[in-house]
């Protein structure tokens, strides 16, 4: 018996370059052949075959296949009722048969060339639980997959499933056999881009033609004081238009996400941002070209930032400009009201504010990522969106039928009835999902059997402290300050720190905790004003508390700001980012405790902080024992900490699909931590994107952490995904992935097996 072994860097190396094929390819048919063909290969059978589902014709097809007949590609179809292909898709289990000739279902279809064959392995394509198709492999000589084998054929299946379901498989699969068409339909086909927004949407294509940020005339016929004047006019319209956004957005969105607004009115009123275009002004320039120059040099500085989440926020500052040439008598852009996908090369927060969100089904923008203020306001609305290369983009037209998934980010121009079919059922099945999340917000994280687990948010900015309640979040557990900073234009004075940190303290009550982070910048992450040096390796260079060590004074000023702020109450907590070892640890409290003494000395109350340290770095973790006598809590920030085990930068495409934070060494270093913690009785919180991903609340849960810190809007998800598992279904995941699994995919392998229970 042939036990040809597959290994597990193997097995994600297949993984990977599917899901290669599957992004770089715009052909269905190409795209499923070259899978085919990578599959055989690589798994080594002697063939493989991908089977589309019509349940209109109730019909099986053969779509692509190396080792079959070719000729049989699209002309043969089965029933479900009929062969081994289609007991797979009628039980929606994978089927192993060691001699298919011996098999009761087995039928010989001879114009396909199964016949010479011994072995077979099949599993069905799923999408929402049904089957939409069957992908199978043969080989000549008998043999016995391996269960790591069939689970990467399961994995593999879900990845294509989503093709085979927008259109790509589930398409006119008549086309060879109908007549009396005048002519063809026009071609399906699927974008792929980048969800921004979650959910599913289907309706025709709205082309929203903008206002832009052209340069305008510069030289002005009018007075120096009838330009000032023209600019003072449309300085006050614009502020009045955004206050009546604001106000429209009532009741329709959280009180933080229509102040973001509240940004637009602040670039507006500064005194400086004033007077650097009355200054052009003064210069004989136009208003409107003043207006230009200045938000130019803005976008220009903002650009510089490679810090995503402050880069995105430069569409604020553009969304302005817009708005001030437009009472200028520049064009603007008009919202439609007619119903359907707005398609635009970029969508603005004002373009959001203003559409009727009971009309817009789906946003497809160029520009503009998961962190911009336009994606806040659509998830908050509740509107998918999908951001694509500006060359996709073009291939949509007004008025094509258009589906959108923003979970996998992808866009079927002009999709077939079946396809349509599919999407209004998945709008059904959206629809009372949302319906059910709602009654998790206000409800405790709780296991199946009632274990609890507390559930805490990050937030970034003070107007995100007005979705804590909303969303049931338990206290703050991540406070990113670097993001205050990063908004200024110079290093703010202890004075106004004090003032924003105790806005974000008192936003939650005394009896659940907020805790603090000093500044984690780095030369990824730094505003020009901050005099960071460009670094060939910024995630492991200067930054962070490395760089505060060697140049206190502005750490000092913070920690003063936190502990003034924190006058009066006993919730608030201090996070020290990226420390690396011991003497690191006694330093930044030598600093802390020199702060509060000079407090004290200047009369004030300074309050006795809880210190703790944010484990990212493994060098610490190993040598967390020695750390835990000098500090009051632990946090893992398990972004970094999964980038530093891996070795690899998520932000980079080419390695970016090894980043998981399921792998098991990444979960053993989190073990290792929980095990240290637990010995001395430590507090132990994870905040990072895997405290907010489904899964990984599931096996964080089952490692021994009862703290996490996530997005606030995500909290609802993860309660219900928490409330399916035991706490002994999640000691036994996190038992296997200890102990047996060998790649983060057999780890979510066997979450997916337990969930389907």
């Amino acid at each position: 018996m042939n036990q040809t072994q597959l290994s597990q860097d193997a097995a994600l190396q297949i993984l990977a370059d599917v899901s290669q094929i599957i992004t770089t390819s715009h052909n269905a048919d190409e795209t499923l052949q070259q899978t085919s063909k990578m599959i055989a290969e690589r798994m080594r059978v002697d063939a493989c075959a991908i089977y589309a589902y019509d349940a209109q014709e109730n019909q099986l097809r053969l779509k692509s296949t190396i080792g079959l007949v070719p000729e049989a590609i699209d002309a043969v179809t089965m029933r479900p009722d009929e062969g081994l292909t289609g007991l797979v898709l009628q039980e929606s289990r994978p089927l192993q048969v060691l001699e298919m000739h011996r098999h009761p279902r087995f039928k010989l279809f001879p114009n396909i060339g199964e016949g010479v064959y011994q072995s077979f392995l099949g599993v069905p394509l799923l999408i929402y639980r049904r089957a939409i198709g069957v992908l199978t492999v043969h080989t000549f000589k008998r043999r016995s997959f391996s269960e790591n084998e069939e689970r990467l054929m399961t994995t593999i299946a879900s990845q294509i499933a989503g093709l085979v379901s927008k259109a790509l498989l589930i398409k006119e699969l008549d086309s060879n056999t109908s007549v009396g068409f005048s002519r063809p339909a026009p071609q399906t086909h699927t974008l792929q881009g980048q969800g921004v927004a979650e959910g599913v949407g289907l309706g025709k294509a709205l082309v929203l033609e903008q206002g832009s940020m052209e340069e305008p005339v510069r030289m002005s016929p009018w007075s120096i004081h009838e330009e000032n004047k023209a600019f003072r006019t449309a300085l006050d319209q614009t502020i009045k238009d955004v206050l009546g956004l604001i106000d429209r957005l009532s009741g329709l969105v959280s009180p933080d996400e229509a102040a973001i607004f509240h940004a637009h009115i602040m670039f507006m009123e500064d005194s400086a941002f004033q007077e650097k275009i009355e200054g052009y002004i003064g210069q004989g320039n136009s208003a409107a070209w003043a207006i230009y120059q200045v938000i130019h040099e803005y976008l220009i500085a903002f650009n510089n930032i490679e810090d995503s989440y402050l880069r995105e926020k430069s569409q604020d500052l553009k969304d302005v400009g817009i708005r001030l040439l437009h009472h200028l008598g520049h064009s603007f852009g008009e919202i439609t009201d007619k119903e359907g996908i707005l398609v635009a090369k970029q969508v603005l927060p004002s373009d959001i504010a203003r559409i009727d969100s009971t009309k817009i089904k789906g946003i497809i923008t160029s520009s503009g990522g998961v962190v911009s203020h336009a994606a806040i306001l659509a998830r908050s609305l509740l509107i998918p969106a999908i951001c694509v290369s500006e060359a996709s983009l073009h291939e949509i037209h007004e008025g094509d039928m258009l589906a959108v998934d923003a979970g996998d980010g992808s866009i079927v121009i002009r999709p077939s009835e079946e396809t349509i079919e599919d999407f209004s059922a998945l709008l059904v099945a959206q629809d009372r999902h949302r319906s059910q999340l709602e009654r998790f917000r206000t409800l405790p994280c709780l296991t199946r059997d009632g274990e609890r687990v507390n559930i805490l948010a990050n937030v970034a900015l003070e107007s995100e402290t007005l979705q804590l309640k909303h969303f049931g979040a338990e206290g703050i557990g991540l406070y990113r300050s670097e993001i205050y900073f990063l908004s200024l234009d110079s290093y703010p004075s202890l004075e106004n720190q004090c003032e924003t940190y105790r806005k974000i303290i008192e936003r939650v009550p005394n009896d659940f905790p907020v805790v603090i982070r000093t500044l984690d910048l780095g030369a990824d992450k730094a505003a020009p004003y901050m005099g960071f040096q460009k670094e060939d390796n910024p995630f492991l260079g200067f930054r962070a508390i490395r760089r505060q060590l060697k140049h206190p004074a502005v750490l000092k000023t913070q920690i003063k700001a936190i502990l003034l702020a924190s006058e009066g109450r006993e919730n608030v907590r201090l996070l020290f980012p990226m420390i690396t070892d011991l003497q690191e640890v006694k330093s930044v409290k030598g600093i802390y405790e020199e702060c509060r003494q000079e407090l004290i000395e200047e009369g004030y109350h300074a309050p006795q902080l809880k210190i703790g340290v944010m484990f990212e770095v493994p060098a610490a973790i190993f040598i967390s024992h020695k750390m835990m006598p000098e500090i009051d809590f632990c946090s893992i920030g398990s972004n970094d900490l999964t980038q530093y085990v891996l070795a690899v930068d998520r932000n980079n495409t080419n390695v970016s699909n090894i980043y998981d934070p399921l792998h098991p060494a990444v979960l053993q270093m989190i073990k290792h931590l929980v095990k240290n913690c637990a010995e001395v009785n430590m507090p132990l919180e994870l905040c990072g994107e895997m405290a907010s991903d489904p899964d990984g609340s599931v096996i964080l849960v089952g490692l021994g952490l009862r703290q996490l810190s996530m997005s606030a809007s995500l909290i609802p998800l993860v309660k219900e995904r928490t409330s399916m598992f035991t706490l002994s279904d999640a000691e036994e995941i996190a038992d296997f992935a200890l102990h047996e699994a060998a790649s983060a995919m057999d780890v979510r392998q066997k979450i997916a097996r337990f969930h389907r229970r």
